[in-house]
Order: structure tokens, then C-alpha cells, then sequence
């Protein structure tokens, strides 16, 4: 039995459907705070319970019986975060789970800019500590998270997003087509699969890329690391969203988040989806 923790976000609910239509769900288990929001996905079949990552007595109970725990990353600030995922992992160990299958990033490292990266050099710590068998899955950063500074360059002829060095994009669904083949096949103990795409383009490669797309100008402004935490801070975002952005500059500008990666496609068994040929998909005239 799979058990998969985050069923109402934006990752847990493409993952589910996918699942459905691999016609796992007499086998999976959706956790989330709040069963009545994903009252969708129980029509689907699947059995959901409550499970929240603040009440440990809720994970350990919601996880027994498990033979894969499915954990995906929550969200929020790094000092919320650890903690969270800490109750989720020990709780995963006293339920007897065997094996996680964990969404981490890309450079998991305490010393890292990247704000969040601490978060998941703890998880992976304590997962192995903890002597259940693992299954790391980093992603990079997903191209659909480009989607509001790509519609917004489109129109204005300016991207806005300020990440400095290059970002080895990967879409979500090819995430979610990694995820489903080390749900559905053995041989994934104790692996870390590094999910980036197939290229690395800066602010300045994006720029040129959506110009060709949608055939005028486009130019990326050579914002500084606080230029570009004052145009996000703009959008109303809180500090720590801001802040990440602000580390996900320091860390593409140390070409942290630059290397690419064959794993999708070894995973998925096609190729990865360039952001080139998604933003041209986009973009499409």
C-alpha cells in the first residue's frame, strides 16, 4: 500500500490523477489536513485520511500498514518546515513504513543561498538515519513556475524574472512521470535521482528564447539580487517568499541549480521537455 502525504497540493493532486489512470487507486492512500478539500480525488477512489504534519499522533496512525510512503515537501518557511517534516519522518519510522520516496531540490545543502535547501539537507539526513530505505527525488525549479514572468514579458517586452545564473528548468509533468515510474518499479532503494531538465538557460537565454516565440523583442533587465527581491517583494509576496528568490539568485549565480540531467528520461523512458520547446509549446502562434 502507497500512502502519499500533500494530496491537495499542486504536486500531490497532477500525482494522483496520474495514479488514477495507472489504475492504482484501490492501492494509494491521500493524506491531507483537510479531507472535505480533496473530496474530488475520494470520488476518484481513493481513500483519503487526515493526516496533519503538526500532529504526530495523526501521521503515525495514517501511516501504518504502509508499504511506500509517498512524502512530499510541505511549504513555508525553513524554521517551520524542518520540524514539520522531522514529525513526518519519525512518525513514518514507529508506523514501520519501509521505504519514502521523498521530494527534495537540487543542491541539498545546509550551506547553500538557496533559503529551502536547508530544509532538505535535514530530511535527507534524518531519512537515512533512520534506516527505512529512500528513494530522493531533487527537483529543479518547475518551468510552470516561469508562467506568470513569461506571460508578463510576452506583453511587455521585459522579463522580470531576475534569477542570474542558469536554471536547468524541468516541467512538472515529466516530475510527475519520474515519480510514477519509481512508484511502479522495483530497484529504487537507497537512490537519489537528480530531476533537472535537458538544458540551462539564464534570464538572458529565457529572454531570447520567448522573443523568437512570440516573434518581437523581448530583453531581461540586469536586475541586482535586491533589484529582483523588490520586484517580487512588488507582488505582494510575504518575506520568505521573497527572500527564496532573493537565494535562488545567489544560488543560480553560483551555478547551483545549472547542471542538467538524464535521469527523467532514463525514469520516464522519453525524452525530458527543454524549457525552449515548453515556451515555444506556450507560445505557440
Amino acid at each position: 500500500m502507497l500512502i502519499m502525504t500533500g494530496a491537495n497540493g499542486r504536486l500531490g493532486r497532477v500525482l494522483a490523477k496520474t495514479l488514477v489512470e495507472r489504475g492504482m487507486t484501490e492501492d494509494v492512500t491521500l493524506t491531507t489536513r483537510n479531507p472535505a478539500q480533496v473530496g474530488d480525488l475520494a470520488e476518484l477512489g481513493f481513500r483519503v485520511v487526515a493526516a496533519d504534519f503538526a500532529d504526530p499522533a495523526s501521521l503515525e496512525q495514517a501511516f501504518a500498514g504502509a508499504e511506500t510512503l509517498m512524502m512530499i515537501s510541505a511549504t513555508g518557511p525553513a524554521a517551520e518546515r524542518i520540524p514539520l517534516h522531522r514529525n513526518a519522518i519519525d512518525a513514518a519510522a514507529r508506523a514501520g513504513v519501509p521505504k519514502i520516496v521523498y521530494t527534495s531540490r537540487v543542491t541539498p545543502l545546509a550551506s547553500s543561498p538557496y533559503p529551502f535547501s536547508v530544509i532538505h539537507d535535514d530530511s535527507e539526513a534524518k531519512i537515512k538515519a533512520s534506516g527505512m530505505a529512500y528513494t530522493f527525488l531533487r527537483d529543479n525549479e518547475f518551468s510552470e513556475n516561469l508562467d506568470p514572468w513569461l506571460t508578463s514579458a510576452a506583453e511587455t517586452g521585459e522579463l522580470h524574472f531576475g534569477a542570474k545564473g542558469k536554471i536547468a528548468f524541468i516541467c512538472r509533468a515529466d516530475v510527475i512521470a519520474s515519480i510514477v515510474a519509481v512508484l511502479c518499479s522495483d530497484g529504487h532503494e537507497d537512490k537519489v535521482y537528480e530531476l533537472s531538465g535537458p538544458e540551462a538557460l539564464d534570464r538572458d537565454g529565457i529572454a531570447a528564447v520567448l522573443s523568437e516565440a512570440v516573434g518581437r523583442p523581448v530583453v531581461a533587465p540586469a536586475h541586482s539580487r535586491e533589484e529582483f527581491g523588490a520586484v517580487v517583494a512588488a507582488q505582494g509576496r510575504p518575506d520568505f517568499v521573497v527572500n527564496m528568490f532573493k537565494g535562488l539568485y545567489d544560488a543560480s549565480a553560483a551555478g547551483e541549480w545549472s547542471a542538467t540531467s538524464k535521469y527523467p528520461e532514463l525514469l520516464m523512458g522519453r525524452p525530458a521537455t527543454s524549457l525552449s520547446d515548453y515556451i515555444r509549446a506556450k507560445f505557440a502562434r
